[in-house]
């Protein structure tokens, strides 16, 4: 990869000609260049993942969170108004 402006790093991809039809129809669509249709589409796969990864370690807490007394001593206060 080489550094590009800005902090910017050029990066070499190859996609199948069908992809390239629909990016090329998403730059004309959005006014942009390939190269911010790639960002954009990395951005949110990358967005999309990191969600997936969280939600995943999150179901794996439930059982630790209903279960472990020391994470559920508070429970009966839910609800509870305070003054």
């Amino acid at each position: 990869m080489q550094e590009h402006a800005r902090g910017m790093e050029r990066l070499t991809v190859s996609l199948p000609a069908s992809l390239t039809k629909d990016m090329e129809a998403l730059t004309k669509e959005f006014g942009v260049s390939k190269s911010e249709v790639a960002r954009r589409a990395f951005e949110q796969y990358i967005q999309q993942y990191r969600r997936q990864k969280l939600r995943q370690i999150a179901e794996g807490m439930v059982d630790e969170y209903q279960n472990n007394p020391e994470l559920t001593v508070f429970t009966n206060l839910d609800g509870e108004a305070f003054k």
